[in-house]
């Protein structure tokens, strides 16, 4: 413990390397991955309950899916790489940070380390993620405005699960160069946003190549349904009262969020044909179901702040923005 603790929870900066994660040339969806315990499209109670009680770092999903983004910054700048091969590695890193995004939003905040998570990630990503100048006169138009909505209904968090913000100092206290300004601070120890690439430009392949392996949205769209239909049943079984309801009820839970992370792998990745287009306004039509049954309105969140998010992806065509934008309803 330092002198900057607050609360008795240490409010140091993590030590260690910035972008561990980036070390493994084989690149893998992080939502995949999570996905895995889920055990197809027919899980079991067991499979689906143990699904929701895997122990996921969102910190970890946080700060990775940060560096990412300011890693695609990085290289959008960096003219040492040709432009369409860059176009799609900036297309690889921000399909993956989106990823990580959606799983730090959609996965319940459990703890408080969740809670922090989406609390710092929610100033680092999506529209108006930076502090505006009092200089500067802003100017929303409604499209903008639903993107703040998204964005701050999607890393909602209860009041409650947070302490106080770390107090000023006082009297004898020092470090004060270092003092936090925040509950736990998401960029400490990463590259900054500018400057040159920290890591991609030597994983050039890996990157392009990872963005090239386009996932099935169709078979996407068909497990976002039958894990939604899985829910909705196992949720009815557990209302009637046998003995293993908190079973049933946490398998229920895990597959909503299996529901919800199909459908926002769906809308992250830029396939830009008609069928894909048509599976993506299915995606569309599905959520605004779920706000209708009343599932947590984080989760509906979370799948339109990253489909809006995902219409910049860099290797998108130039008129495909307009095409991606849809008119979701206003339920959260």
């Amino acid at each position: 413990m330092n002198t900057n603790d607050q609360g008795g929870r240490s409010l140091a900066p993590r030590t260690g390397g910035p972008v561990d994660e980036h070390d493994d040339k084989a690149l893998r969806d992080p939502i995949h991955a999570a996905m895995e315990g889920v055990g197809g499209d027919d899980p079991s109670v067991a499979e689906l309950a143990a699904f929701r009680r895997q122990a996921i770092d969102l910190k970890s999903a946080a700060r990775t899916a940060k560096s990412l983004q300011s890693e695609e910054f990085r290289i959008g700048l960096f003219d040492e790489i040709e432009h369409d091969v860059a176009k799609r590695v900036c297309a690889g890193l921000k399909i993956m940070s989106l990823s990580l995004v959606a799983l730090t939003a959609i996965w319940p905040a459990d703890d408080l380390e969740g809670a922090e998570a989406k609390v710092a990630l929610a100033e680092q990503t999506g529209a108006q993620h930076h502090r505006r100048d009092k200089t500067y006169v802003s100017t929303i138009d409604a499209t903008q405005a639903r993107r703040i909505r998204w964005k701050r209904a999607a890393f909602a968090v209860p009041e409650l699960m947070l302490p106080p913000p770390p107090s000023a100092p006082q009297g004898d206290q020092r470090g004060l160069s270092t003092w936090p300004l925040e509950r736990w601070n998401l960029t400490e120890g990463l590259e900054l946003r500018g400057g040159l690439p920290a890591f991609a430009h030597n994983q050039v392949a890996a990157w392009v190549g990872f963005a090239k392996v386009t996932p099935d949205l169709d078979q996407l769209l068909r497990r976002a349904r039958k894990m939604f239909e899985t829910c909705d049943r196992l949720v009815a079984l557990a209302s009637r009262g046998p003995e293993n309801a908190s079973e049933l009820m946490a398998a229920a839970d895990g597959a909503r969020i299996a529901g919800y992370l199909a459908a926002a792998q769906v809308m992250i990745w830029p396939v830009h044909t008609r069928a894909a287009l048509a599976t993506k306004r299915e995606i569309v039509a599905l959520i605004n179901l779920r706000g209708e049954i009343g599932d947590p309105a984080h989760m509906q969140a979370a799948v339109r702040h990253v489909a809006a998010d995902a219409a910049w992806v860099k290797s998108l065509p130039v008129d495909a923005r307009d095409d991606l934008i849809f008119d979701w309803n206003e339920l959260v």
